[in-house]
This record gives C-alpha cells, sequence and structure tokens, in this order.
C-alpha cells in the first residue's frame, strides 16, 4: 500500500515551506501509534490533512475538531495534542459512566480558513463545509451505527452553518458551536430546522470576556448561535459542569488554547483541560458513548 504521506514528502519540487507541514503531521503520526492519516491532499501547494486519534476502526463516538482562521498545518502538533487529549479524557469520562470506550478523536485540517479579513464574508466556510460533507459521508460509510459530533471552534461554526445549508449534515449527531464568528441568516434557519426536526443537537458557548467573536459577526454572517431557536447554551464563564463534582474554571478571551502573557500569569483558553467550556464538552460525549446511536444516526 502506498503511503501518501511519504510519496509527498520524496516529491523534490515541494516546497520548505509545505514539507515542514507535512513534517509536522509525520511527527504527529509518530509519536502515537494509533493515531492514523484519514486524509492528505493539496490545495495547489498547500497540504491539508485530517488525522484520527483512538479506536477509529471500531469508534462508537466520534469527535471531528474544527479549528477557526489564521491557521493551517503549521499549527497541527498543538490542535492534534488538543484532539488527543480530548479522545483521552472522553474515554475516561466513558469509562466512569458505563460507557463504550471506543472512542475516536479527528484533528480536521481540510480546509482554508483565511484571515481576519476574508473571515467576515463565507466562501472558506463555504468550500469548507463542502469537503467536510464528503468527510463526514465516508465516515457514516464507515462507521453506520457511530455517533459523530462536531466542535466548531470561531469561523468553523460559520462552516457548520453552511454545512447544514447544503444538506451536508446528515451523519452529525450532536454540534458544538464555540465562540462562533457567525452564521449567515439561511444558515441559522436551516440549523434551527434541524434541531427542531431532531437531525441533531447544537450546543453553543461562548466566554463572556471573549471580544473577538462577536467581530465576527459585524460581516455577513451575522447571526449568533445562541440566538438560534432550540440551541442549548452551556457556561465557559466558569461554574458548574454536569456530572462533575467540582467546577470548571473561566476562559479568558478568544483562545482555543492556553497561554501565558509577558507577567506569566495563565489566561485559560476554550480547550483548556480545566476549563468549563471544554469540560462539559468532555462529559456530553461520554454521555453519547454509553449508548450507541440508532441505525443511521
Amino acid at each position: 500500500m502506498v503511503d501518501p504521506l511519504a510519496e509527498a514528502l520524496a516529491d523534490p519540487t515541494l516546497s520548505d515551506e509545505a514539507r515542514q507541514k507535512l513534517r509536522n503531521v509525520q511527527g504527529v503520526l509518530r509519536a502515537d501509534p494509533q493515531a492514523r492519516l484519514l486524509s492528505l491532499f493539496f490545495e495547489g501547494e498547500e497540504p491539508r490533512a485530517s488525522v484520527a486519534f483512538g479506536d477509529f476502526d471500531a469508534a462508537d463516538v466520534i469527535a471531528v475538531v474544527l479549528h477557526g482562521i489564521d491557521t493551517d498545518l503549521d499549527d497541527f502538533p498543538s490542535w492534534a495534542a488538543v484532539a488527543r487529549r480530548l479522545c483521552a479524557d472522553t474515554i475516561r469520562a466513558a469509562a466512569l459512566h458505563g460507557g463504550s470506550p471506543r472512542i475516536a478523536t479527528v484533528a480536521w485540517f481540510g480546509y482554508d480558513s483565511g484571515t481576519h479579513l476574508s473571515a467576515l464574508a463565507t466562501k472558506h466556510a463555504t468550500v469548507g463545509a463542502a469537503r467536510l460533507a464528503g468527510d463526514l459521508v465516508r465516515m457514516r460509510h464507515r462507521h453506520p451505527r457511530a455517533r459523530i459530533a462536531l466542535l466548531a471552534y470561531s469561523y468553523s461554526s460559520t462552516l457548520f452553518g453552511e454545512l447544514v445549508l447544503m444538506e451536508g449534515a446528515g451523519p452529525v449527531s450532536v454540534a458544538f458551536s464555540i465562540a462562533s464568528a457567525g452564521m449567515t441568516h439561511m444558515a441559522a434557519d436551516a440549523v434551527a430546522e434541524g434541531i427542531a426536526d431532531g437531525s441533531f443537537a447544537f450546543y453553543v458557548t461562548e466566554s463572556s470576556t471573549d471580544t473577538t467573536a462577536p467581530l465576527g459577526r459585524l460581516g455577513p454572517h451575522p447571526v449568533d448561535p445562541r440566538d438560534i431557536a432550540g440551541a442549548i447554551l452551556y457556561g465557559s464563564d466558569g461554574g458548574p459542569v454536569p456530572g462533575l463534582d467540582s467546577p470548571g474554571k473561566a476562559t479568558e478571551g478568544h483562545a482555543s488554547r492556553s497561554g501565558v502573557d509577558e507577567h506569566g500569569v495563565l489566561h485559560r483558553g476554550y480547550f483548556d483541560p480545566q476549563a468549563q467550556a471544554y469540560l462539559f464538552a468532555v462529559e456530553h460525549l461520554a454521555g453519547l458513548a454509553v449508548q450507541p446511536a440508532p441505525h443511521g444516526r
């Protein structure tokens, strides 16, 4: 069998920048023997890839992690670490609930998420949604009884709206909108219809200290998903997490991951392992693992 990553790296015409990005993916795969390359392709000279963690071949729950703007395979190691940790934490939580340990996560880098300027439009989200729709169909075909969840952060929440609008969210059981850059009115209406007819559950959070997400809603995708009928709101400002005895910590600002400022102060991102938003997602994904979905969902 041809190794598409090795084949791409062997191409003498590959740019140094693209080669380093592919080596980032290679490094993640080598560091985790269970990690699996699901897709690899080039958009012009720019490589795109997705990698699964956990028991992907026999998964009862698959959680797909989607990134926001200004993100490509240069950032893959840090996002892969998020997906890997989400997998491990969900497996532990599922075990406590008596659920299936057959859980997988996917770090999906299958689209050009654009920049702060292009994020005001929907083009990148629409193209990304079309590509994700194809990958979701393949996941559903391979895992007809698995629950598939999407964790859409920032601009990828706009992508989720476009995915629903183009009727590509059929395989999705649950979606999380985290610090959304907003949806178009048509996409928001489509999401509301999907919630109402039981196609999927839709969970939404945004920190009160996040001043960046609202800026994304100043353009052609102005709808805050928290305002969509049927959306289930959950906290990210610190507080109780259903299923846990201890409260989660507050997210500060818009960052996905945590960082330390010039004064040595830690600022928690939405995917920090102690963040309320992250712990809520873990507990809910673990709950999905307690009872596998009926056929086709």
